[in-house]
């Protein structure tokens, strides 16, 4: 029967309901739920609304029969809502009916399926949003149904020749976005579920009942295709219903020329999808597979038998013998990734999921921002506690001192009065000194006890600070969600890949996927897409040997390749593991000997050969073609692998199988990260390359002619500056004893950078370090720090590149030293006021200098032995060692005696600079002062 007559049918039977609804609702509409007859007659009215729905899903139109469905949830309300709470409800009731009718008789109007759809959005329990789209999809998919060739009876015949026209996939620039939007979100899972059942069957694992899901997703995906204008995909949706109905109808036989077709059309509608989605390449191979359906639908058409059967699905698993040939390339089914059931969803626009993402990571910094302002108020309150106990003893002095002279004074007046006066010793007699002196102690008392108040306040604000840290991670963590993906959905483009590459190369090979629920980085997981395919060209074409090969050597005819995904802490390990022939290492030395990267009978390892194959433009074949030989594959994946801060492995036994390993951050967002310190400045160097960090004392660096290297471990390992490599000034006067040691990996080579300083391990917020700077080389972004400072993350791949011929890194020690005018300046600032010699340090270091403090000379000297400054900033009058002393004792010193002395005193008398001059100070300025006035002296004194 066509299409058309039951569509007629079912309106005429809407038609002929409506009286009998109407009655029902009449009479509704003034019973009480608590009548006999209320039940019966709504009983009646929704068993008519049910039936109408049934028919519909008997007819194919899922859409109509989701519409009843609802009719009859609403119907349901009239059993709870009071008499005059039922007006709504009733005028929903009575409209429906004559809305299906309206758009049954008028499939071609868009309008009618809308007009439907919000009628249901405005009932009393109203259709949710994602259910609505889903009817309204479906709704606007008849009369694509309808219109579809094939469908009854003096429709037109099926094509022989597929065109470019018949797979193409140009969206309609007046296709409506609501269903559009609906298409995006049901048509990948869908593709998703047509692949898997398809590949159930074709390794007969499936059943009859396989085959129907499959044909009804088939049949959905052509309605879908259809509505949103996209006619590849509702061309080759359709023949593939139709096929699948034939071995339905035909006790389940597949045959094997079905079962390809069936698996590489499923690919292909997912990869048009994907297209069309924007997540997959164009399908080229689109006409070509379906020529091939149509090719088999026409057979089946004119009535031709199917040869070679190959499973019936059937029969139970296991019962139907195959040969090797025969599960040609078929995935085996533990690659399957079983997913949980779903759960309800919420569609967000990329860019909010976006500005959450930035404003969690703006969180995340000011909470750092606050742990460090905690821990600095910590230090403050425990520097004021011993301020104050200093403080105490001093008052204690000063106490003790004012009792003596007291008594002093005291016994020398009493000689002179009478008889009648007291001893001191008799009553206690105290003066305005007396009163003044503990009036001070107990106010230094009071500040103690207000500074330990003050104290169990920072701590308590800690406690505080801590518990909101541990939420602003947790949000983080769940924003960081929102950005992950499982690695499961590439499974089917990896499929195909090594399915096409086998029929490009005539080899067999089986793929398995492990660890497909593996969470990733979405930007990392579309980075990652491309470089897994690579591997995966590269093991079918250098690694797996032909069927006559492997059959010689006694392995099955088909490869096997193991692509496994796990995570390790914060990174994840990627493994392609192949049972191929291992890596020609005789090819690839006669080829790196060819292009000159080896001397004739130089040695090389295995595995310094298997790192060549990285190296760009290198390939072993010597003639081109589609998928190998000119050189782009391994070096492509390396350069992406890096650029996420991520290395790749190579081992390989000849004739035993190759296995890659790729190593990268499971979020490109997040990193955590080692902060080191090198010439005043700090970095970020992510610690998925990090194997050790060593603080100085355990190893040592030396340098050995003009190499520098490191010991650790009785192991001599390559090093460098990580100030040479980032351009910084080198400290020449800072001895090698004094660096910290960072172990990396890199390139399957062990590198050491010596750093000034280890900072702090942390995960950290990476941002884009601007359109102006963005490709630096060697800057991987920007991360804010705690206290408001800003660490270059660095791409250590990059700034240790071993260059074209895999060289070490090597220090030149002649270009590595940067000459000392280029050095910053250093001055040293002596002042015995705790202020003044912040402000002045501040002041001096903002100029473009390199500060150094000390509270009094004798301090100053004790900095004097590791700090050689350019000038000296001094105060005249400070405790234990004054500014004129200290001015002496440089002058006094052969390695001091040429630094400029600036004293900076409030003494302004002419006996002052006197004495200042005598003692040999450079430039004399009174306070208050200038601040140019000083930067200007500076400045003059340190360029003569």
């Amino acid at each position: 029967m066509k299409l058309n007559e039951l569509i007629d049918m079912l309106a005429g039977e809407i038609e002929m309901s409506r009286p009998q609804l109407d009655q029902s609702l009449d009479e509704l509409a003034g019973l009480d739920p608590e009548d006999a007859s209320f039940m019966d007659v709504l009983d009646q009215y929704s068993s008519q609304a049910q039936r109408m729905g049934e028919a519909a899903e008997l007819a194919g139109f899922e859409g109509l029969h989701l519409v009843c469905a609802h009719v009859v949830a609403n119907t349901m309300l009239m059993a709870v809502l009071p008499l005059d709470q039922r007006e709504s409800l009733l005028v929903f009731l009575r409209a429906w009916p004559e809305l299906i009718v309206y758009y049954l008789n008028n499939l071609s109007d868009p309008t009618t399926a809308a007009e439907l759809v919000n009628q249901l959005r405005g009932a009393p329990l109203p259709m949710e949003e994602d259910d609505a789209l889903k009817v309204m999809h479906m709704l606007g998919a008849m009369p694509a149904q309808v219109a579809l060739p094939g469908e009854g009876m003096g429709q037109p015949s099926r094509p022989v020749l597929a065109t470019a026209a018949d797979v193409e996939l140009t969206l309609p620039t007046d296709v409506d976005e609501i269903i559009l939007g609906g298409f995006f979100h049901e048509a990948p899972e869908q593709a998703r579920q047509l692949v898997n059942l398809a590949r159930k069957m074709v390794v007969g694992e499936g059943d009859n009942s396989d085959l129907v899901a499959a044909k009804r997703v088939a049949h959905t995906l052509k309605g879908s295709g259809a509505i949103v204008g996209l006619r590849g995909l509702a061309s080759l949706s359709h023949h593939l219903e139709d096929i699948l109905e034939h071995f339905e109808m035909n006790a389940g036989v597949v045959s094997k020329p079905a079962a390809d077709a069936l698996l590489d059309a499923a690919y292909c509608v997912e990869q048009m999808i994907g297209y069309v989605a924007g997540t997959d390449n164009y399908p080229q191979q689109a006409q070509g597979v379906l020529q091939t359906v149509l090719d088999l639908a026409n057979r089946i058409d004119r009535g031709e038998s199917i040869d070679e059967p190959m499973i019936r699905a059937s029969a139970p698993q296991g019962s139907v013998q195959t040969t090797a040939r025969e599960a040609i390339r078929e995935p085996e089914m533990e690659s399957h990734v079983t997913t949980a059931s779903p759960t309800a969803a919420l569609r967000v626009s990329v860019a909010l999921v976006d500005e959450l993402f930035r404003v969690s990571g703006e969180v995340s910094v000011h909470s750092a921002a606050m742990e460090t302002g905690v821990k600095l108020l910590t230090e403050r309150a425990r520097a004021l506690l011993e301020q104050n106990l200093r403080v105490q003893k001093r008052l204690f002095e000063l106490e003790t001192l004012v009792d003596v002279r007291a008594l002093t004074m005291m016994r020398g007046r009493s000689e002179r009065t009478t008889e009648m006066s007291f001893d001191p010793l008799e009553m206690d007699q105290y003066s305005e000194l007396h009163s003044t002196a503990h009036a001070l102690i107990e106010e230094a008392a009071d500040a103690r006890v207000l500074a330990r108040h003050l104290e169990e306040e920072i701590a308590r604000l800690g406690g505080q600070q801590t518990r909101q840290q541990r939420l602003s991670g947790d949000l983080q963590h769940l924003v960081i969600g929102t950005r992950m993906a499982a690695v499961g959905v590439l499974e089917s483009r990896l499929q195909r890949n090594v399915r096409s590459t086998c029929q490009a190369t005539g080899k067999l090979a089986t793929l398995v996927v492990q660890g497909g629920d593996t969470q990733i980085d979405s930007e990392a997981l579309s980075r990652l897409a491309e470089q897994l395919m690579h591997l995966l060209r590269n093991a079918v074409d250098h690694g797996i040997e032909s069927p006559e090969e492997r059959r010689r050597a006694g392995k099955p005819e088909a490869g096997r390749i193991v692509l496994s995904f796990s995570r390790q802490g914060r990174q994840v390990l990627v493994r392609c593991e192949d049972d191929g022939s291992g890596l020609d290492y005789g090819a690839i030395l006669r080829r790196a000997v060819e292009r000159g990267m080896l001397q004739v009978g130089q040695a090389a390892s295995d595995d310094e050969l298997a790192r060549l194959i990285l190296m760009p433009g290198f390939s072993t074949r010597d003639a081109v073609s589609e998928i190998s030989g000119r050189g782009v594959g391994l070096d492509v994946v390396r350069e992406n692998i890096g650029a996420m801060n991520g290395s790749i492995r190579i081992s390989s036994h000849r004739r035993n199988g190759c296995l890659i390993e790729l190593r990268f951050a499971a979020s490109l967002s997040t990193m955590h990260s080692l902060i080191v310190e090198v010439a005043g400045e700090r970095f970020a160097l992510p610690t998925s390359q990090i194997e050790r960090a060593v603080p100085r004392g355990v190893g040592t660096f030396e340098e050995v002619g003009a190499q520098l290297v490191y010991h650790h471990d009785k192991r001599v390992h390559p090093a460098t500056r990580l100030a040479d490599a980032t351009g910084l000034a080198v400290s020449e006067d800072k001895p090698l004893a004094e660096h910290d040691a960072v172990i990396l990996r890199n390139d399957h080579q062990t590198l050491v950078v010596a750093v000034d300083r280890l900072i702090d391990s942390r995960e950290l917020l990476v941002k884009s370090p601007g359109r102006y700077a963005r490709h630096l080389r060697g800057v991987a972004g920007l991360s804010i720090l705690g206290d408001g400072g800003v660490a270059v993350n660095l791409d250590l791949g990059q700034i240790f590149s071993t260059g074209r011929r895999g060289g070490s890194v090597t220090r030149n020690i002649s270009t590595a030293s940067v000459s000392k005018e280029k050095q910053l300046p250093r001055v040293l600032i002596v002042d015995d006021a705790l202020s003044v010699r912040h402000s002045l340090q501040q002041l001096v270091r903002d100029a473009g200098y390199r500060t150094e403090t000390a509270r009094d000379g004798a301090d100053a000297i004790e900095t004097l032995r590791d700090f050689k400054p350019d000038l000296v900033v001094t105060d005249l009058e400070m405790p234990n060692m004054n500014g004129v002393e200290l001015t002496a004792y440089i002058r006094g010193r052969d390695d001091l005696k040429d630094i400029p002395v600036i004293m900076v005193t409030s003494r302004s008398q002419e006996k002052h600079r006197r004495l200042a001059e005598q003692a040999g100070v450079s430039s004399y300025l009174t306070k208050p002062y200038n601040d140019d006035e000083l930067l200007r002296m500076i400045r003059l004194a340190i360029a003569a």
